[in-house]
């Protein structure tokens, strides 16, 4: 029978499930509103107990969620046509995601450290590199094109300077324009290796919590 206490945790429960589309945050709550009422989780401390808090339950939820949805390449999602920053912006949110629900389970608390640790240094030498490739390719980009106008600048006097210069100029400017997609793809390519170990992470450290999750899971 559901209760003052079993409607109130759902009531909230929903309010952190915003990520979901209706038919999903519906489900959710269904399933869990009838394993409260199955296990006779009659009290807000026997639910807590359980389930955690709403928001902490909620958390899990979402992760699981996020983590389906990235394995899927979201193709749930706009018939698969979402935009490729938009799939990075909710990989983004999975891993913060994944590091909150690692925060939440105080035997993991030591592992979520040593993945914000890992996290913020791999961030910053990424950052560092993007800036340091950004640096040359300008470099490289004003020294291709400033020997394009020195080789025009002494036609007049030697055809032969001028092609030299020239062609130097372009071929430091075909070298960037060759690197440079090559460099974006690596970069791309880093960002799913880390997408990819923070899903593994998550599947292994949240997904064994006592907590039930729609797929049968404990």
């Amino acid at each position: 029978m559901e209760t003052k206490a079993v409607e109130s945790y759902i009531d909230e429960f929903e309010v952190y499930l915003g990520q979901l589309d209706d038919d999903e945050r519906k489900d959710v709550l269904e399933f869990y509103r009838e394993f409260i009422i199955d296990a006779n989780l009659d009290t807000s401390d026997k639910i807590i107990n359980e389930l955690g808090t709403p928001k902490h339950l909620a958390r899990k939820v979402l992760t699981d969620y996020s983590i389906k949805m990235s394995e899927e390449d979201y193709q749930n999602i706009d018939n698969g046509n979402i935009p490729t920053e938009q799939k990075a912006k909710k990989n983004v949110r999975m891993i913060w995601l994944i590091i909150l629900g690692l925060f939440a389970t105080p035997v993991a608390i030591p592992v979520a450290l040593a993945l914000v640790l890992l996290l913020v240094s791999v961030v910053g030498i990424g950052i560092i590199c993007i800036l340091l490739f950004a640096f040359l390719v300008a470099l490289s980009v004003l020294l291709g094109i400033g020997a394009i106008f020195m080789g025009i600048a002494v036609i007049a006097q030697s055809v032969a300077t001028t092609l030299f210069y020239v062609g130097v100029g372009l071929l430091i400017l075909g070298v960037d324009f060759f690197l440079i997609p090559i460099t974006i793809a690596i970069f791309k390519w880093l960002f799913q290796l880390v997408v990819i170990f923070f899903r593994w992470v998550g599947k292994k450290l949240l997904y064994g919590r006592k907590t039930p999750s729609r797929g049968g899971q404990k």
